[in-house]
């Protein structure tokens, strides 16, 4: 298992959820600051009836995305649409209030910070060209021609350009700081100190996600509890060090074998647990015989003394065995120890007499 190095905030659905609940108060926010302007900011008669339907249409837009269950679960490309959509909600609305002269013009700091801090660079960069283009027609419509042969015309352009551009530029330093957090703070939650493989803590969150595309594919899914034999004999006659020595090089034993699919935790102590992706039980017990094997192959020397590797291996799979984590790591963990009764580097396949 060759984990990842970077994680994105946008792959926690948790995290993402509350992305989107925040943007809802974003675009509730923006259409309660329209009509309150449209209240008491003097429009005109004739040009209210236009607003207040495409404030309607927004208001309409907003209860589909975020409220009704088609679209209830928060997803990157949903943010990004409603985004947009605020863009245009604003281009619609200063151009029938002043235009450049719109006092709506700052309203869209609102969909370029929600970007800035959901979504990354790339889109938040997207939508300021947007804008940028928006700004140069609206430029266009009120000089026409001249509209770019003025230097003064093109610097008070830039001008109105300019916070937008910079708010933009501070909101993705700052997502980038909050990116780089939540990096450090996933990967010590995530990973076992001494292994740098996946921790206990870890397991459930990553067996529910194979077990689901298992299930959705028709998959089967294998459990392999792997137990060194002799932690405890190289402790008490090494000491710790060797022991941690051991510990790491079987980890990098496990990595070495596996595929990106696959994963590998440590469970606690001298156990490891590894699941199997899209393997059946035939396959599963190829893939423990070659970790029994490459343990085999590795040469381990501690202060001059070699250290041999060598595990027992229990072996359980999905859907036959069990169809929850639990059920599982229980069967693999039975067979494990069979194979621990019967001798060292040993590969038990769990059946029904294990139990009884």
């Amino acid at each position: 298992m060759k984990k990842k190095s970077y994680y994105k905030l946008n792959d926690e659905p948790e995290v993402l959820s509350g992305f989107s609940r925040t943007l809802a108060e974003i675009e509730w926010l923006l259409l309660v600051l329209v009509l309150f302007y449209l209240v008491v900011g003097g429009v005109a008669d004739d040009i209210k009836p236009i607003l207040i339907f495409a404030s309607c249409i927004f208001a309409v837009l907003v209860i589909v995305f975020q409220y009704l269950n088609f679209f209830h679960d928060a997803k990157e490309w949903k943010i990004a649409f409603q985004t947009w959509i605020m863009i245009f909600f604003v281009s619609w609305m200063i151009w029938y209030t002043g235009k450049l002269q719109s006092p709506l013009f700052n309203l869209f700091l609102l969909p370029v910070i929600a970007s800035a801090l959901t979504l990354g660079k790339l889109v938040t960069l997207l939508e300021v060209c947007l804008i940028c283009m928006i700004f140069a027609y609206l430029n266009y419509d009120l000089y026409g021609e001249n509209a770019f042969s003025s230097l003064q015309e093109s610097s008070e352009l830039l001008m109105l350009f300019f916070p937008m551009l910079l708010v933009a530029y501070i909101s993705t330093m700052l997502a980038a700081d909050i990116q780089a957090g939540f990096n450090k703070l996933k990967a010590i939650s995530e990973t076992d100190d001494l292994t740098k493989l996946f921790n206990r803590r870890s397991i459930k969150d990553l067996s529910e996600k194979l077990l689901k595309q298992a299930e959705r594919h028709d998959w089967d899914v294998a459990v392999l509890m792997i137990d060194a034999d002799n932690l405890k004999e190289i402790n008490d006659r090494l000491g710790h060090d060797a022991g941690n020595l051991l510990l790491t090089n079987l980890a990098q034993c496990l990595t070495s074998v596996l595929r990106d699919a696959d994963f590998a935790a440590r469970y606690g102590g001298d156990e490891f647990v590894v699941l199997l992706s899209d393997c059946d039980k035939e396959n599963a017990i190829i893939v423990a015989d070659r970790i029994i094997k490459e343990f085999k192959q590795t040469q381990v020397r501690y202060q001059g003394v070699n250290i041999p590797l060598s595990a027992s291996i229990g072996v359980s799979c999905y859907p036959k065995h069990g169809r929850t984590i639990e059920a599982l790591l229980e069967k693999s963990d039975q067979a494990m120890y069979f194979s621990k009764r019967q001798g060292h580097s040993l590969v038990t396949l769990y059946r029904e007499e294990l139990t009884v």
